[in-house]
């Protein structure tokens, strides 16, 4: 793609954020994004950040607008969950939907929300059963999972709750609950903005920090550390 095209691709993103559209924003803006790293092309790197982050911030916050159900839980091994109804239950919101020993239900949903494009999250969870009953394990990003409980086996940064942990009863967005879910997003993140924030090689840098967004697409930090980078190397 020629400067010109690339430049053009960032203008259509920007017209779709001031259109207030930040699904179709933050699809195109991420496509000019990767085409900018992959040719080194870090000035525009540098000025697209910003407009990335702000389509990005608006986004999580529709979704928090919408209903927080934390509690989309297989109860045993038997209990398949089905993205495909749960999508069309709470298309708007931020959830958490946790398969018996497995993330596949979650990856399924989130797969849908793209191709729908629909203001709606999901947290990456599986359930194990322990002897003290059963735990909840929040991924940080797609990984294969042990067929059971062991934290040492569980990806490097995995959350672990109990059910009655997380809010069980769908509701309404509010304050509180919003900030719950930011809570455990910023939980997620933070060990890989911090390894990031370690890196001395700057390309290195901007790998890791693209990797944060990868595990939580609204990290702000993680967009203004990039956009500073990518500053350093015009």
């Amino acid at each position: 793609m020629t400067l010109d095209e690339l430049q053009a691709l960032c203008e259509a993103g920007q017209r779709e954020l001031m259109a207030t559209d930040y699904l179709a924003a933050e699809k195109i803006l991420a496509q000019a994004e990767q085409i900018a790293f992959d040719q080194r092309e870090f000035e525009t790197l540098s000025r697209l950040y910003m407009p990335l982050q702000e389509a990005r911030r608006q986004r999580r916050q529709k979704c928090g607008e919408g209903i927080i159900h934390l509690g989309l839980i297989a109860k045993s091994a038997n209990e398949k969950l089905s993205a495909e109804q749960i999508i069309g239950q709470f298309p708007f919101g931020q959830l958490l939907i946790a398969g018996w020993g497995t993330i596949e239900p979650a990856l399924q949903f989130r797969r849908l929300q793209a191709e729908q494009n629909l203001y709606v999250d999901t947290f990456l969870a599986a359930v194990f059963p322990t002897s003290d009953g059963p735990v909840v394990a929040i991924i940080a990003q797609e990984a294969s999972l042990p067929s059971a409980m062991t934290e040492l086996r569980l990806p490097p940064h995995s959350l672990i709750f109990r059910p009655d942990e997380l809010p069980s009863v769908p509701q309404k967005g509010t304050y509180e609950t919003y900030s719950h879910v930011m809570q455990i997003w910023e939980s997620l993140h933070m060990p890989f903005l911090q390894m990031a924030d370690a890196q001395k090689d700057p390309i290195e840098k901007i790998q890791a920090y693209r990797r944060t967004i990868r595990i939580d697409y609204a990290c702000e930090l993680a967009h203004q550390k990039l956009a500073a980078v990518a500053a350093t190397l015009v």
